[in-house]
């Protein structure tokens, strides 16, 4: 500190000097911004099963949250979603002996990139992460970079998957409702090469002895 108070002191040309200097260093970047929750539109569907059972499931309440990715990835997406599901069954004659509902997304990636990179002809990659939800759950594979080469990089890129990521389950009460709620659940996609989009949907199954009907409704895609 005692050399730069005397440079200061010695006269007008160095604070110039100075002042110069330090309008030079460039501003820090500005925080990504964080996209608005986007409200989705309600989806509902009935159904009257073989055996008489009239069946109706929907999708309400759903919002999705697109933000940066936290690690900065370019082949990372990542959202929050938010859905209530609801599945509701009356007037068969035959008792109703099994039943599930889930509410869930579908994720699809345009190109998938979990085969691996190559480095100027040399393997240099070892599989790393998921895709996945909140909690680590993988669903699928992906790739990260493990020790890498000089030279060139090579992509073998394959054909476009979707996964599913069943997010919640439960059986129908005995007077036939179930409900399903999600709350800001966080959903990512690794090692795609391209866009993501996702779509909620609902999925009832039951059972009788005479009968097993099961069907499902879908929202909206959108991108994160």
């Amino acid at each position: 500190m005692t050399p730069l108070l005397t440079r200061a002191a010695a006269g007008p040309a160095i604070a110039l000097t100075m002042t110069a200097g330090i309008a030079a260093v460039p501003a820090a970047p500005p925080p990504p911004a964080h996209a608005d929750p986007v409200p989705m539109a309600a989806q509902i569907y009935d159904k009257v099963s073989r055996d008489g059972w009239h069946m109706q499931i929907r999708i309400d309440n759903e919002t999705i949250n697109s933000v940066p990715n936290l690690a900065e990835a370019s082949n990372s997406r990542e959202g929050f979603v938010t859905a209530s599901g609801t599945a509701t069954v009356s007037g068969g004659a035959s008792p109703i002996t099994d039943s599930i509902f889930i509410l869930g997304y579908q994720l699809g990636c345009q190109s998938d990139v979990s085969t691996g990179l190559q480095f100027g002809g040399t393997a240099g990659i070892a599989p790393l992460g998921s895709v996945g939800v909140g909690g680590g759950v993988p669903v699928g594979a992906s790739v990260g970079l493990g020790a890498g080469a000089a030279g060139f990089v090579q992509t073998v890129v394959q054909p476009g998957v979707i996964v599913d990521l069943p997010l919640a389950n439960t059986a129908l009460s005995d007077g036939g409702e179930a409900m399903l709620d999600i709350d800001n659940i966080h959903i990512k996609a690794d090692a795609c090469g391209g866009a993501v989009t996702i779509r909620s949907y609902a999925y009832l199954r039951i059972s009788t002895a005479v009968a097993h009907t099961e069907y499902a409704i879908y929202g909206d895609p959108a991108k994160i």
